[in-house]
C-alpha cells in the first residue's frame, strides 16, 4: 500500500510540475525537478500517458499535459457550486451599494435568480423572487447572460412569442439583437422600466475558464436613486464579475 501511495504522490507532483512551466519538458528535466531517476520518471510518464494525463510530442520526445485533465478541470467547473463561491463577492458589493444584488443563472433555455443579498437601509426597496424561472431575454441580469450565447441560440430564443412586462418592454427579435450585440461589446446592461416600471438594473456576465457565460450578477433598485450613481454602479458591477471571472480561471479581457 505504501508503494502505490508514494506512486499516486509521485505521478501528481510530476504534473503540478508543469502548473509553473508554459513547455514541454523531457525526462532529464523532470528527473532534475522532481528529485528521481530518469527510470522512475520515464515509468511515471508511460503510466499518465496511457491513461491520457500526460502527452508526448513524437517529434522531440517532449511532454506536457493531456487532454484527460482538460475534461477533469471542466467537469470540476461544473459542478462547481457558483452560489457559495460567489457569495462573499455578493455581500460585499450589496454592503458597498446599499441596493439589491443577484446572481442570475441559465438553466437551458431559462434564467433564475439563485442568490439575493440586500444590505439596505433605504425605505424604498426592491426585491425579487428567488428561483422564479424566466425567460432569458426578460431582465438586464438575464440578458447580460444571453448577449454572450452563440447566435443560433439566440436565434432560436426569439424564434417564439416575446413576453412583455411593461409598456417599456423590448417587443421585436430584432431590437433585442441589436441590444444583445451593444450589450456583447460593452460588456455590461443597464435596462430600465423593462421589467419592472421605476426600476434600473444593471448586470455584468461572468465568464468560466473556457470563456462560456452562465450566469451573471446584477444591482437593481429604484430608477430614481440608481441613475445619479450608475457611472459607479456600473464600475462596480464588472469590477465583481471580473474578479469573480479570474478566480474562475478565465484569462480573457
Amino acid at each position: 500500500m505504501e508503494n502505490h501511495l508514494s506512486s499516486v504522490k509521485n505521478s501528481s507532483r510530476l504534473l503540478k510540475t508543469f502548473l509553473d512551466s508554459h513547455k514541454e519538458m523531457g525526462v532529464s528535466e523532470l528527473s532534475r525537478q522532481l528529485g528521481l531517476s530518469k527510470g522512475a520518471v520515464h515509468k511515471l510518464l508511460m503510466t499518465l500517458e496511457s491513461e491520457g494525463f500526460i502527452k508526448q510530442n513524437p517529434a522531440n520526445k517532449q511532454y506536457s499535459l493531456g487532454y484527460t485533465l482538460l475534461e477533469l478541470g471542466n467537469k470540476v467547473l461544473r459542478n462547481h457550486n457558483l452560489t457559495d463561491f460567489s457569495k462573499p463577492f455578493l455581500q460585499k458589493l450589496a454592503k458597498t451599494t446599499e441596493e439589491l444584488v443577484c446572481l442570475c443563472v441559465r438553466d437551458e433555455r431559462d434564467a433564475i435568480y439563485v442568490d439575493k443579498i440586500e444590505d439596505s437601509q433605504h425605505p424604498i426597496r426592491f426585491n425579487v423572487e428567488a428561483y422564479r424561472r424566466f425567460p432569458l431575454y426578460a431582465t438586464s441580469a438575464s440578458r447580460a447572460i444571453l448577449a454572450f450565447q452563440d447566435h443560433t441560440f439566440i436565434e432560436d430564443i426569439l424564434l417564439g412569442e416575446i413576453r412583455t412586462y411593461t409598456p417599456y418592454s423590448l417587443k421585436e427579435p430584432e431590437e433585442i439583437k441589436e441590444l444583445l450585440k451593444s450589450i456583447q461589446q460593452r460588456g455590461f446592461e443597464v435596462s430600465s422600466n423593462r421589467r419592472n416600471v421605476g426600476v434600473t438594473g444593471i448586470a455584468a456576465p461572468i465568464f468560466e475558464a473556457s470563456g462560456a457565460v452562465n450566469a451573471s450578477i446584477s444591482i437593481i433598485g429604484p430608477t430614481d436613486r440608481v441613475l445619479p450613481v450608475l457611472d459607479t454602479l456600473i464600475q462596480q458591477a464588472v469590477a465583481t464579475t471580473k474578479e469573480i471571472s479570474a478566480q474562475l480561471g478565465y484569462r480573457g479581457k
